[in-house]
């Protein structure tokens, strides 16, 4: 009866702030990075000894889920992400189907509320192993990415944008091969996907291709490359000799041949690593780096996340303390700033985004933040909280110029075995005064 009762009260004050938050007056969007779902799954890989974990994504759960968005005073970038990158909205999500032999479907049909939406796929995949047993399959998904280390963002692909319809290929999960070349860099697993990105109109309907290999050297330490490039689009060149530019970097203005005109598109590449320093207490030290140029073949006009997290003990459940330190002001760490660079392009009026939304960080360019968070998991209830204070350059995204101020809480909860409960809620504080949003949902399981 204690544990019943324990658990009511958790439920009733989760309720509570549900219903608090939705006091807001509504208004515009949030954006959000990775879900709490994703979070609780990647502490387990990370349990695991396992660094980044599968490259597979998070599904949403099966079921009808339900969300309502409010918002004072603007923009409120969230650090997790809620059901839907909008408003609101109504979801419904299968489970796994099998198809034939090897195929795996799921299917997702979602209605988001606001100016412009219309439904969605968010959530649907075909997954088709391209051996009985093995790691490699081709697929086609709508489904958000989080690519890197961090708990707060990713700088090259987060979860913060809308989901993108892609065709790929995916060696998961990471693990070594049978064959003696490359048994020697021990496991390691690839995702390569192609797909569309809306919300442009200069160029419209751009395509992108994403690329990451990650790889284990040695157990404790895990390393990550990876790539995506913004190219074509109306009006641009979508040729193969453009496209064979582009995957070999040739494209930087004023060489061999590249002007603004015939710039096959957009780009950023970069590395990340996790090493687990201490197994016993599951602590990690890690760091990323993004480019938005190149130079010598290498990255650069970098970008650079780094942060450390451990395991603190508790009676109950997994509790994880996290910090994280991001700039996002290209060339900073080099001594070479460049303002205005970051996710943004000339090619691309409305730069490396997807409808609207930055597909990197989701505190977008020309921010520098330190974020100090604790994530709870246990049966039945989990919840991240995240502290950030910042600085926002002149040309940031989403910030007035000046000291940013920001407090991140995602929760949920299961009412009982077919029901849960959750709340996404931002509050910042820049010059341009105080602003917050909150997206309560409830989830009706299969």
């Amino acid at each position: 009866m204690a544990d019943r009762t324990g658990a009511a009260g958790r439920v009733a004050a989760l309720c509570a702030l549900c219903a608090c938050c939705l006091l807001l007056a509504a208004s515009r969007p949030s954006r959000a990075g990775p879900s709490l779902d994703a979070a609780i799954e990647r502490d387990g890989q990370v349990a695991a000894g396992r660094a980044h974990g599968d490259l597979a994504e998070t599904a949403p759960p099966a079921g009808i889920t339900l969300a309502g968005e409010a918002s004072r005073n603007g923009l409120a970038p969230q650090f997790v992400a809620g059901p839907f990158n909008a408003r609101g909205g109504l979801r419904l999500q299968s489970g796994t189907f099998d198809v034939g032999s090897r195929g795996q479907l799921r299917l997702g049909l979602s209605w988001r509320e606001g100016p412009g939406r219309k439904p969605g796929f968010e959530g649907s995949s075909f997954v088709w192993p391209l051996e009985r047993g093995g790691p490699n399959a081709a697929y086609a998904s709508v489904q958000r990415r989080h690519w890197g280390p961090g708990w707060a963002g990713s700088l090259i692909l987060d979860g913060a944008a809308p989901a993108i319809p892609a065709l790929g290929w995916r060696r998961t999960p990471v693990q070594s091969s049978p064959g003696r070349r490359l048994s020697m860099i021990g496991p390691w697993g690839a995702d390569l996907f192609v797909g569309r990105l809306q919300g442009h109109r200069n160029a419209a309907r751009p395509q992108v291709i994403g690329m990451r290999f990650v790889f284990a050297p040695i157990e404790e330490l895990e390393l990550g490359l990876a790539r995506v490039l913004q190219w074509g689009g109306r009006g641009r060149d979508e040729s193969s000799s453009s496209l064979i530019d582009a995957l070999l970097g040739n494209d930087n203005v004023g060489f061999g041949g590249i002007t603004a005109d015939n710039e096959p598109g957009n780009q950023l590449a970069g590395l990340d690593f996790r090493w687990l320093v201490d197994r016993a207490h599951e602590t990690s030290v890690y760091g990323q780096m993004v480019g938005e140029d190149e130079a010598g073949l290498f990255p650069s006009r970098n970008m650079v996340l780094v942060g450390v997290d451990t395991r603190l003990g508790g009676a109950q459940g997994r509790l994880r303390l996290f910090f994280e330190w991001v700039d996002t002001l290209a060339g900073r760490v080099s001594r070479d700033p460049r303002p205005f660079v970051a996710y943004r392009h000339s090619s691309f009026e409305r730069g490396y985004t997807q409808e609207g939304t930055v597909l990197g960080h989701p505190l977008g360019g020309d921010v520098r933040a330190g974020s100090l968070g604790l994530l709870h998991s246990d049966a039945g209830l989990a919840a991240q909280v995240t502290l950030t204070i910042g600085q926002a350059e002149p040309t940031a995204h989403y910030f007035a110029p000046g000291r940013v101020l920001g407090l991140g809480l995602a929760a949920q909860a299961d009412l009982q075995s077919a029901w849960r409960i959750g709340v996404n809620a931002a509050f910042w504080h820049d010059r341009a005064g105080r602003r917050g949003s909150a997206q309560a949902w409830l989830l009706r399981r299969f």
